[in-house]
């Protein structure tokens, strides 16, 4: 017997949490490059950012985890977009963007903290060529 509870749907793996996840991306560019995170072990592109915890505003997720992946103190300017994207039954994000002020500072080559990611300075008419993740922001981008 399968029962319905407001934890637990009858389609979903047990454990499986059915909310979206949110996201806080960044755009920041140097020059007419823009900086994207790059999956180590898979090639695809994205760009940088992590999750917002509970209590979080978009904007400070996004300082933190930029802090946190590359040591860069960086100021986040305005939302500039928001995208749904479903997975279909493996995921669903809201992913928020916001513009990232480039400080006078910005180092040619920015080195990750976190061993399964990189950063890429990627030429913009690079990107519709590119495997840019989701879909959806790659779109908006390329325009």
């Amino acid at each position: 017997m399968t029962t319905n509870t407001p934890h637990h749907h009858p389609t979903q793996t047990p454990g499986h949490d059915p909310r979206p996840e949110t996201i806080a991306r960044g755009i920041l560019f140097r020059g007419s490059a823009l900086l994207l995170c790059r999956n180590v072990k898979k090639g695809y592109h994205y760009l940088p950012g992590g999750h917002i915890e509970p209590g979080e505003l978009g904007a400070q997720a996004l300082a933190r985890e930029l802090l946190e992946e590359t040591g860069l103190s960086l100021e986040i300017g305005p939302c500039r977009a928001l995208f749904e994207v479903v997975f279909g039954d493996s995921g669903h994000e809201i992913n928020l963007v916001f513009h990232v002020e480039p400080p006078r500072d910005l180092p040619e080559e920015i080195q990750s903290r976190e061993p399964e990611i990189a950063f890429d300075w990627v030429e913009a008419a690079a990107l519709v060529d590119l495997d840019l993740r989701p879909r959806s922001i790659k779109a908006w981008l390329v325009g």
